[in-house]
């Protein structure tokens, strides 16, 4: 029965809006097993910061995200981050023609990060000298978003505030902060956001 629902949220079409002051806005619907409904849900806090949940289970497909928009869109529509599984693409590079580019502050608390820095910036870049064939996405060079244990084969967020400039020309800062729902199914990220 659980695989049965994962699959069926990873075929939940995502064309409807993550903006956070839409009506349904609020805290993570979920069924008796503490999974998730629906692919994404965004949280407004009174600080102006959000709280997202998506879900990119999908080991084939893609969930692309617009912040200018505030909303998950079609891959033909404008974005910005796009999600499978483990992997998180920013619309630019090799990836794709938006000109979406990401700075990593180490280290940095969200509260304290108020503006874009003036360097450090990167995109998705052509596969380079490692095991895979994959791009190297912007959020996986270097040591990564996330730390990988493996005894237990579990993804944990590393301490990083991102900083995305976006299709539109903003910027927003970025904290992921799981990458579990409450029931242990990998690829449903939660992540704090902002804008600039």
């Amino acid at each position: 029965m659980r695989a049965f629902l994962v699959i069926a949220l990873a075929t939940t079409a995502c064309a409807d809006s993550i903006a956070p002051d839409r009506p349904d806005a609020g805290a993570l619907d979920s069924d008796a097993t503490g999974v998730p409904s629906g692919p994404y849900r965004t949280t407004s806090h009174a600080d102006g910061t959000f709280t997202t949940m998506l879900d990119a289970t999908s080991t084939t497909d893609w969930l692309h995200v617009d912040f200018e928009t505030d909303a998950a869109v079609d891959a033909t529509a404008p974005w910005d981050l796009r999600f499978q599984r483990f992997h998180i693409s920013a619309n630019g590079g090799v990836s794709g023609d938006g000109g979406v580019e990401v700075a990593r502050l180490d280290g940095a608390a969200f509260a304290d990060v108020t503006s874009a820095p003036a360097s450090g910036w990167t995109t998705d870049a052509a596969d380079g000298d490692d095991a895979n064939t994959d791009p190297d996405y912007a959020f996986e060079q270097g040591d990564g978003w996330y730390a990988y244990d493996p005894t237990t084969h579990v993804l944990t967020p590393r301490p990083i505030v991102w900083v995305v400039r976006t299709n539109g020309g903003s910027t927003i800062k970025l904290e992921l902060l799981r990458y579990y729902d409450d029931a242990g199914t990998a690829g449903w990220f939660t992540f704090r956001w902002a804008p600039l």
